[in-house]
């Protein structure tokens, strides 16, 4: 469709106009539109969505009360939607959009040569366009991005962490990130980092290794075990309810007060996505670890304990790509010898992908040529998803 026709159309339905300027925006000012863009909140009219759905190609969902538009890897070349910004008439100001491209070139290069290891994410974070819409013109933001990749490096690699301590960090100011344009900033770049575009405020936080409550994040663990808090002396109650069938439930506050913990024998855990599963190997005698999802700072840093004191894990969860980046992320903990079941998931009856799911894997293996588990990946691909819950739990 060219402009003039979309132009024409949207002369009959000028209340699509709102939800199309995002699109617009990001397509005019930057390569790449995101693999998932935020048109504006649901209106409760299924005309409306209708209409919009069939202009755009039957690639709108309503998601958590919004409208959103899902885009695979060929559809995102900012081109294509030209018509759209021509039928609209989007123009950004030449001079402030030469200004603000050159500002955030210039923070992705000071990014790629402070942390060279990390250009692919670099790569990620330009292409999204959210550096270049916090930079703008204000060059003083450069520094601000750069601080801001510092933090979102620290949760990725050491989670566990309240957003006042990472200010401080970071910032040497622990109200820095406590809101406003910063806390604003550090969730769209944790969304590209984490790739996690769908996610409340709270749930990416959390997923990423904020620390709301000391107390109230915590690790649920069924093992054998006891740890030390130097000066505080020993502790040997999760030994004891391990040997009575129970779990234990250890707050953040008190995982980052063990110095170590220490083990009888050799001990491999289980780690458990789901709670049903954890519950069978509790119930089976089986040392595991309940993630609850993604695991939270206090999950990933008794982890790090078990993985000090000589321990290793095997994983347990859904075969889609949440479930197999969770295993990933388990594996910066402590080293992680297999998936659970041992045999595969082959065998056992599978979920078909929507379109939006197999969408988000095939980006995810394009931009994550390295991902430990990409021949799991492209089973699911081919043939669908499995519940762990499917799998069962103490069955192994």
């Amino acid at each position: 469709m060219n402009s003039d026709d979309l132009k024409a159309r949207l002369a009959q339905q000028p209340d699509l106009v709102p939800y199309l300027k995002r699109i617009v925006r990001h397509a005019a000012s930057a390569e790449q539109l995101p693999p998932r863009i935020v048109l504006g909140e649901d209106a409760g009219s299924s005309d409306l969505f209708e209409r919009l759905n069939r202009l755009l190609s039957g690639r709108c969902r309503i998601e958590k009360g919004k409208y959103i538009l899902r885009l695979a890897e060929p559809l995102r070349a900012a081109g294509l939607w030209q018509p759209f910004v021509e039928a609209i008439g989007y123009m950004p100001r030449p001079d402030n959009a030469a200004q603000a491209a050159a500002l955030a070139r210039d923070a992705a290069k000071r990014l790629r040569l402070l942390h060279p290891g990390e250009r692919a994410l670099v790569d990620a974070l330009e292409e999204s366009g959210v550096l270049r819409a916090f930079i703008g013109t204000d060059r003083d933001r450069e520094d601000d991005a750069l601080k801001l990749f510092d933090a979102c490096l620290r949760l990725r690699d050491a989670p566990g962490i309240t957003l006042s301590q990472l200010g401080s960090d970071c910032f040497n100011d622990s109200k820095a990130l406590r809101g406003g344009a910063l806390r604003g900033q550090l969730e769209r770049m944790l969304q590209v980092v984490f790739d996690q575009p769908d996610l409340s405020s709270a749930e990416l936080l959390a997923h990423c290794g904020v620390i709301d409550n000391p107390y109230t994040s915590h690790a649920i663990v069924f093992a054998p075990f006891t740890f030390h808090m130097g000066a505080a002396g020993a502790f040997d109650f999760p030994r004891a309810l391990f040997a009575a069938g129970q779990a234990a439930v250890l707050p953040w506050e008190t995982i980052q007060r063990i110095g170590r913990i220490t083990l009888d024998a050799p001990l491999r855990l289980v780690t458990s996505e789901n709670a049903a599963p954890f519950l069978d190997w509790v119930r089976a005698g089986v040392p595991a670890v309940y993630t609850e999802g993604y695991p939270n700072g206090a999950v990933r840093g008794l982890l790090r304990h078990f993985a000090a004191a000589g321990a290793t894990a095997e994983h347990a969860g859904d075969s889609d790509l949440d479930g197999y980046r969770i295993a990933e992320q388990i594996g910066r903990s402590i080293p992680v010898t297999g998936l659970l079941p041992r045999g595969g998931v082959a065998h056992l009856p599978h979920k078909p992908l929507d379109e939006a799911q197999r969408a988000r894997i095939e980006n995810y293996i394009a931009r994550h040529p390295g991902f430990p588990y990409l021949e799991e990946l492209r089973h699911t691909l081919a043939h669908g998803w499995v519940e762990q819950e499917t799998a069962g739990g103490a069955g192994g």
